[in-house]
């Protein structure tokens, strides 16, 4: 997957996110679509780890973490999520933004991880009335919804793994097989 391709599904992403939002805001509230997002961020964040595609990484991470602010609106009684929904994103990007800094080590993505996240957190406080302490009682469920799909992802992900490492073994011993057969005949 070229980086274009992978730029093009995070703006995809969130041009169809803004949009949806703006027009039938009740979908969001679907802990299904939470699920999805989740697991297709987390997958395309894992798939652009092992490329070493910082672009895949990026958009992986926002989609993911965009996933998780969808998961805490579809499963805990905020009154207004809508005010969520531009500061999420904002941080979502900040974190994004450190995450290609992890793989990539270019200075930029540390200024703008701590722009985005300061910006975020900023029009999160302005915007709601935001208490940190209710936050934290709530990490305990956001960990036990999310932590749910990310074992299943993972364990998906190691089967495939294993699967795919069976079948590259096999093809060596035949080849090793054959070199064998080949060396008797001369």
């Amino acid at each position: 997957m070229s980086k274009r391709n992978i730029v093009l599904i995070v703006f995809t992403f969130l041009i169809s996110f803004l949009l949806i939002e703006i027009t039938y805001p009740e979908l969001f509230s679907n802990k299904i679509v939470s699920y999805l997002v989740l697991g297709f961020g987390f997958s395309l964040w894992i798939y652009s780890y092992h490329t070493q595609n910082t672009a895949g990484i990026f958009s992986g991470v926002f989609i993911f973490f965009s996933g998780i602010m969808l998961f805490v609106i579809s499963s805990f009684v905020i009154w207004n999520p809508s005010r969520m929904i531009f500061p999420g994103l904002i941080i979502s990007l900040g974190l994004a933004s450190f995450f290609s800094y992890l793989n990539d080590r270019k200075f930029y993505f540390i200024i703008f991880g701590v722009i985005f996240l300061i910006l975020g957190f900023n029009f999160l406080y302005a915007r709601m009335s935001f208490k940190f302490y209710v936050f934290l009682n709530a990490i305990p469920d956001l960990i036990l919804g999310v932590g749910v799909l990310v074992v299943i992802i993972f364990l998906i992900y190691g089967f495939l793994m294993k699967k795919k490492l069976e079948e590259n073994s096999y093809i060596n011993n035949q080849s090793i097989m054959t070199e064998e057969q080949n060396n008797e005949l001369k």
